[in-house]
Order: structure tokens, then sequence, then C-alpha cells
């Protein structure tokens, strides 16, 4: 029993033992621990971003920096800041990290950090920017309204957009509520086309003391967020402090949100506060670009006559409608079949005498639109009143789409107005009387327009020779049309291309008139004027249909040596109607050829 208390006695002893050994040893590396941190925090006091922010009052007192290393950095901060302002930013730079080393940057005052922070912005060092604002953050330096003007407005000027947004992010809640600094922050944010921003931004923005002309950024901001109703509620709540820009914007707005009616009732409202501010030196509240937005949801939304009426009101409103105005008109009137819608809008146009320009437009948009028969319809009306003179575009237009439509007799009869008016004919209207002859198959008159022209002082164009020739061909003149080709370069100062020669020989191969068609293929080889494809296919082919075998085979010898690709089909045409050895030369060239 003795001994078994004696063996505990000296078991519990060992334990002692061990147990303040052990603790004695994590004693050890406590202290050791916390040696080592004091150490670190007194020679690397500028610790890099991420680490949390210290006050600088409580980071000055954790480092004992001597008075002459504290007058060193005040005295280095005007050096500092000379060197940027004479462009030597490297330099400075350079110097600032070494101060940075020593911990010595907390003595630096905001107007160094100004200057470096735009110098850095002037010559797009953004990451020596962002490591300033930084450096200020973990200081938990606040730099004052002036400070943050003058930056965003140069970030700004610079057009460093999503740099601005990026200062934001660094000091987002210690940045003060000033209106220049958040309208920086909400145009880099719509700039950026990040406009889950915006409503943060444009919050803040407001808190700031604003004049009227300030709230013109609300409504930059609700035309792409789509806020129409807050577009309208503001409008009228800074009334009658509107400006003619924010009534725009808020128009804007609705129609953008397929509101048409909206912003037509927010345009009458604009024209009663415009009624009620008349003056000499007063700003039109209602402009034309009003009426255009109203005018433009409505055309979107085939809404003819509200458009129409809109057009009414604008032209009362004294305003000359644009090329803007009648496109929307378009949009919302063309769709509909109204033969009345001519004879309306030419009544509306010429009882408010408006300029020429609009109506010769207006008819010109209708042709376009494939409208001919409305825009005949207004040209009957206006061409009565004695202050329209319709041009020679007019008349261009006009006679191109009767001869599309092959209405060659109501084209000519423009042609008699035309003379009538006193417009000569130019090479464009030449051009579109030939066509609608070559339509009729009107040899005599398409020769009268074109001997008439030339006696004018016309000067075919090569399209127009071609017209002209595409109408010799189908009314089987080939010999004139052989001596236009001919004599084109001295009579009309223009030289036939391959196109006059191609289209001569067809014509000639509609009359089946081979022989003049072999004379057209020697004297463009004579000319000097290279055949292509198609001239080849068309001489090919025709001489083909008329049996012209020894030509066939020339024509064929004449595209392998130009390494043209000869007609298809030509060797099972001749197999089936030409003589035997014409057809073994063939085969021969064609093998030879490939």
């Amino acid at each position: 029993m003795s001994m078994s208390f004696i063996s505990d006695i000296s078991f519990w002893s060992l334990f002692d033992t061990s147990f303040l050994q052990e603790l004695l040893v994590l004693a050890t590396f406590a202290i050791s621990f916390t040696l080592w941190r004091l150490q670190k925090q007194r020679y690397t006091p500028n610790l890099k971003s991420g680490y949390a922010a210290e006050s600088h009052a409580a980071k000055v007192s954790k480092i004992p920096f001597t008075l002459e290393e504290e007058e060193e950095a005040k005295a280095s901060e005007e050096k500092l800041v000379q060197m940027l302002a004479t462009s030597n930013f490297t330099r400075a730079l350079n110097l600032y990290r070494g101060y940075e080393r020593r911990g010595l940057e907390v003595f630096f005052s905001e107007e160094l950090f100004k200057s470096f922070i735009h110098a850095g912005i002037r010559v797009n060092k953004h990451d020596v920017v962002e490591r300033m604002l930084r450096s200020m953050r973990r200081m938990n330096r606040r730099p004052s309204c002036q400070f943050w003007q003058q930056t965003m407005k140069l970030l700004s000027s610079r057009k460093h957009f999503t740099q601005c947004l990026v200062v934001y992010g660094i000091f987002e809640h210690q940045m003060p509520i000033d209106k220049v600094i958040f309208s920086c922050l909400i145009n880099a944010a719509l700039e950026c086309k990040q406009l889950e921003r915006i409503p943060d931004l444009l919050d803040k923005f407001s808190q700031a003391p604003l004049v009227a002309k300030d709230h013109i950024l609300h409504f930059r901001c609700y035309v792409q967020l789509g806020r129409a109703k807050d577009a309208q509620e503001l409008f009228h709540r800074l009334s009658p402090e509107v400006s003619n820009l924010m009534l725009n914007l808020a128009l804007l707005t609705s129609v953008n949100q397929k509101d048409p009616d909206g912003a037509y009732e927010l345009l009458q409202s604009a024209k009663l506060i415009e009624q009620r501010q008349q003056g000499p030196n007063q700003e039109k509240l209602v402009d034309i670009v009003s009426y255009n937005t109203v005018m433009k949801g409505y055309g979107s939304a085939k809404y003819r006559s509200q458009c129409f009426e809109c057009m009414k009101e604008l032209i009362e409103h004294g305003l000359q409608p644009d090329e803007i105005s009648l496109a929307s008109l378009m949009d919302a009137c063309i769709a509909e079949n109204d033969e009345q819608l001519a004879n309306e809008i030419g009544d509306l146009l010429l009882s408010k005498k408006l300029k020429p320009q609009m109506c010769t437009m207006f008819i010109l948009s209708l042709v376009r639109a494939g409208a001919i028969t409305k825009a005949l319809a207004l040209y009957d009306i206006m061409k009565r009143q004695a202050s329209f003179r319709p041009s020679i575009a007019v008349y261009s237009v006009l006679i191109k789409a009767l001869a599309d439509q092959k209405l060659s007799i109501r084209a000519f009869e423009l042609v008699d107005e035309m003379k009538a008016a006193g417009v000569p004919l130019d090479d464009l209207v030449l051009t579109h009387l030939l066509e609608a002859c070559r339509h009729e198959c009107n040899y005599q008159l398409g020769r009268q327009f074109f001997q008439e022209a030339i006696d004018a002082g016309v000067n075919p164009s090569q399209v127009t020779l071609v017209t002209w020739l595409k109408l010799l061909g189908r009314c089987g003149a080939y010999d004139e049309a052989f001596q236009v080709v001919k004599n084109s370069e001295s009579l009309y100062n223009c030289k036939p291309s391959v196109i006059h020669y191609t289209c001569l020989m067809s014509g000639c191969f509609r009359a089946k008139n081979y022989d003049q068609a072999w004379l057209a293929y020697e004297l463009m080889k004579e000319n000097g004027v290279q055949a292509d494809e198609t001239t080849m296919s068309t001489l090919i082919s025709g001489m083909v249909q008329g049996q012209q075998w020894s030509k066939v085979l020339a024509l064929v010898g004449a595209a392998n040596a130009a390494q043209l690709r000869p007609l298809r089909g030509v060797l099972m045409s001749m197999e089936r109607s030409a003589p035997e050895r014409e057809v073994l030369e063939l085969k021969a060239l064609l093998k030879a050829r490939s």
C-alpha cells in the first residue's frame, strides 16, 4: 500500500514538470511573435492596399519618426510639386517611392497627392492615379470638395470615364455631395453603359443644391432608363423654368416607351407654358425637334390621323417641316391605300405657303416609297400654284417611276409639261425616256427625244448610249446602232465599252443579221476592246443559232486564247445540227482547253 502511494506521488510530480515546460515554451513563442510584429511595424509602415485602414493619427503615433525625418518630408514636398509642374513625372514618382518605403508619405499634404493624380491623368498613368488614391484611403485622408471637382472634371475632359467610376468605388462613402462631382460620375456611367449605377448616383446628385437647368441631367438619365412617368412629373414640377432641351428629352423618353399619346399631351402642356412666357427675348420652348419627336412616335405606331394633325399643328405654330417630319408622316400614311391622302397633304402644304423645297421633298418621298399615284396627285395639285415650280429632279424621278411601271403615256405627258415649264432635257431624263420608248417599241419618239437632247447640247453618258442601243436593237434599226457605236467617240465624245458592243450584237442577233453581228465583233477587236465572257456567250450562242459553224469554231478558239469559258451546251447544240468535221474540231478545241 505504501509503494502504490509513492508511485502516485512521482507520477504527479512528473506531470507538473511537463506542464510547466510546455507553458514556458508557449509564453516564449508569444513574446517573440509580439516583438516581431512591433519590429515589422517600425520598418514597414506603408502597407500595400488590401490591409485594414488605420487613422493617420494612430499610425503616426505607432511610428517613432524623428523630427528630422518629418522636416525632410515636408521640405521634399515642395520639390516634388515643382518637378510635377515641369513635366518631370517619372523622376518625381521615383523620389516619392523612396519616401514611401520609409513611411514618410504620411507627412505629405493633399496638394502633393493632387499634383501626382492630375499629372498621372495627363500622361495616362492610371495605375499611379489609383495607387495614390488608395494610399490616401488607407491613411483615412478626406480630400476636399475642390480636390474632387478638379479631379473629376479632368478625368471627364480626357474621356477617362471608366477611371471616374474606379475612383468613386474607392471613395464612395467619403465623397462629398456636390453637383459637379456627381454630374461627372453620372455622365461617366452613361458613357460606359453602366445603367445599373445611375439611380444611386442620381439620388446623390439630387441631394446637392440645384437650379432648374441642372435637371437636364435627370432627363438624360430618364431617356436611358426608360422612366417616362418620372420625366413628365419632373417637367411639370419645374414649370415654368423648363427649357427646350428638357422638353425634347422628356418627349423622347415617352416615344421610346411606345407612348406617343403621352408625348403629345406633354407637347400641348409645353405650348401653354410657351404662350404664358411670350416676350421679345424669350427662348422658344417648342421647336421643330419637339414636333418631329412626337410625329416619329405616331409614325412608328402607324397612327395616321394623329400624325397628320401633328403636322398641321407644326405648320400652324409657324415652323417649316423638314425631311424628318415628312419621313415620319410617310411612315404613318404610306401603308394605307387612301387616294385622298395626297390631296389632303397637298392642300395642307400649299395652304400654309410653305417653301417649294418641302413640297418637292414630299413628292420625292412618295415616289421612293412606291406611291407613284399619290405622288402624281400631289404634283397635279401643286403645279396649279404659281409659286410651285417643279425642278428637273421632280420630273426625272416621276418619269423614271412611270417608265419602270410601263406607264409611258403619262411619262410623255410629263415631258410636254416639262417643256412648257421651260425645263430642258438632261442626260438622266433622256435615259428614262428612251427606256419608256423601248418598252413601247416606239422608235420614232425615242429618236425625237434623243435628237432634241443632242441639239440642246446634252452629252449622252455611257448608260444613255446603252439604253439608246437597246431601243434601236428592239426596233430592228441595227444599221443605225452600228453607226452609233462606230462613231460615238467622234459624235458624242464617248468611247464605247464592251457593254455597248455586246448590246449591238444582241440587236443584230434579234434581227437574225449574223453578218452585221460579226462586223460588230471585228470592229470591237479593231478598236482594241477585249471581249468578256458575256460577249463571247452572246456571240457563240447567236452563231450556233445561225449555224455559222466556222465562226463558232473561231470564237471558241478566241475564247480559249483569252482564257474565257466557252458557252455551256455549245457541243451539244453542234452535235445535233453541225457537220461531223466541225464537231470533231470543236471537241479538239474543248479538249485542248481542258
